[in-house]
């Protein structure tokens, strides 16, 4: 790939085409009864800095060393080049938590969107009162910007607007440069609370899909727990790898998903004609709910360990030999 030159920044479409556990006690017994969650941008970069200078120099922070962007061999090496030189319009309404729906829609598998209450362009639009006892609140257009309420009563209905509007006014691609998100009207969506009773908290399955097939997943658990967010790695038999990312493993000894196949299959849908997309999925007593898609896990920041697994998933992804920019 010896051209290496930024990508141009073409504008998304209006529209999608279309595209072809149990007996486990509490993980955290004792949680808030609202939670907001905020992902962590870092310092915001510079707006004279070009998105590749921001890329290279995040990346370095990381990991000591710049990125191979002419040759990359590493699964965040290759992510750096996705931000930059893949960039078709399309990404701009996956990336969107609401416009997504029509894709998961399309692709045959409505029945796994989870109920949504209400989508609102302003945040003084929400009628709070006319809520269900619990419900999630996010802003459409990133990641990690969530309002987590398990009971309404206990909620600050003026807090959650000034949290909202705030998030409202920011463009989660200015700080890491993720593209994807750089054209997503800002809107705010109400869904359904979603809870694994068995376990006192959401556990959520990342599937990492190569070219339309899901190889690994990493499950997310610990949200409420001192140490935050941790997760735990398997391969599509349902055997643990022995791989971290960002923190240590959960070790959770969480049972193989009855519906694991069922998962798969889905991941597998929605994941089809991009070189990497990872797919977010709940199970819930057996029922499979949709959570996202994501181009960019952690903004290719966030090492592996052992490292050697930043080459074997990266060995996984296949990009296009030009920049693909429509």
């Amino acid at each position: 790939m010896p051209w290496i030159r930024e990508g141009h920044d073409p504008a998304p479409t209006d529209r999608l085409p279309a595209g072809g556990n149990g007996g486990a006690a509490q993980l955290h017994p004792g949680r808030p009864v609202f939670t907001f969650q905020v992902g962590r941008l870092g310092a915001p970069a510079g707006p004279r800095l070009s998105d590749r200078e921001v890329g290279v120099r995040q990346f370095r922070a990381a990991y000591g060393h710049d990125p191979d962007l002419e040759r990359p061999r590493l699964f965040d090496e290759k992510i750096q080049w996705y931000k930059l030189f893949y960039r078709r319009p399309l990404m701009t309404e996956l990336a969107d938590k609401v416009r997504v729906r029509a894709h998961v829609a399309e692709r045959g598998l409505g029945h796994l969107l989870n109920d949504l209450y209400g989508v609102w362009e302003r945040a003084d639009q929400i009628p709070f009162e006319a809520l269900p006892p619990a419900f999630v609140l996010k802003a459409n257009h990133g990641c990690g910007w969530n309002i987590l309420v398990r009971d309404r009563r206990q909620l600050d209905p003026a807090a959650a607007r000034a949290k909202l509007s705030h998030w409202l006014g920011l463009n989660y691609f200015d700080r890491g440069r993720e593209w994807a998100y750089k054209h997503i009207p800002p809107r705010i969506l109400c869904e359904r609370y979603l809870e694994n009773a068995e376990y006192g908290e959401l556990i959520d399955y990342k599937f990492y899909c190569y070219g339309g097939e899901p190889q690994v997943v990493f499950v997310c658990c610990g949200r409420f727990g001192p140490g935050g967010v941790r997760y735990d790695a398997y391969d599509m038999d349902w055997r643990r790898l022995p791989v971290a990312k960002g923190k240590p493993a959960a070790g959770l000894d969480l049972p193989r998903p009855a519906n694991l196949e069922e998962m798969r299959a889905a991941a597998r849908a929605l994941s089809a004609g991009f070189p990497f997309l990872r797919v977010d999925l709940y199970s819930i007593e057996g029922r499979i709910t949709f959570g996202e898609l994501t181009f960019y896990p952690d903004n290719g920041k966030v090492p592996f360990r052992p490292e050697a697994y930043n080459r074997t998933f990266g060995d996984l992804m296949q990009l296009p030999a030009e920049p693909v920019l429509r």
